[in-house]
């Protein structure tokens, strides 16, 4: 009796450890270089007054993927830090941008958490956010469940 116990233990262990992993394979990992964005927005495309947008960027994604190399999802973390500067006024604010973005299958921005800048909201009014943010497909922000306060009147 011992002996069959023995035997057929053996055996599971022999198939457990040959099954491997069920349904996923290691994410992949995509480490970001130092990146400087300078962006000009002419008057009445942002703002009522033309806005520069500086950012100094350091971003790495994580791809998490099926036992078929299909990707399931990602998330998108590093620093990115922002100046924005009313040109007419030269009042400029800094901001670090601290997210991090979860993305979908598809490469798609579906949620976001921590502070964000210049993301819109679905009537266009262009934002900054701290909390959890909710996208449509349209990359515009659904829901916040947080704090809302407008970009162009900070800067005004």
């Amino acid at each position: 009796m011992k002996r069959t116990l023995l035997v057929l233990s053996s055996i599971a262990c022999l198939v457990l450890m040959s099954a491997g992993s069920a349904s996923a394979a290691k994410p992949v990992m995509q480490k970001g270089g130092d990146t400087v964005v300078d962006l000009h927005f002419p008057a009445g495309t942002v703002c009522s007054f033309p806005v520069d947008v500086h950012q100094e960027l350091k971003v790495n994604f994580i791809t998490f993927v099926d036992a078929d190399g299909n990707p399931t999802r990602s998330i998108a973390t590093g620093k990115i830090q922002d100046w924005e500067t009313n040109t007419n006024t030269g009042e400029t604010e800094f901001h670090s941008i601290s997210g991090p973005s979860f993305f979908d299958a598809t490469g798609a921005l579906v949620w976001g958490t921590g502070s964000w800048s210049g993301v819109q909201l679905q009537d266009g009014t262009w934002v900054r956010t701290h909390g959890l943010i909710r996208f449509d497909a349209d990359l515009l922000i659904e829901t916040v469940r947080g704090n809302v306060e407008s970009l162009c009147g900070t800067l005004a």
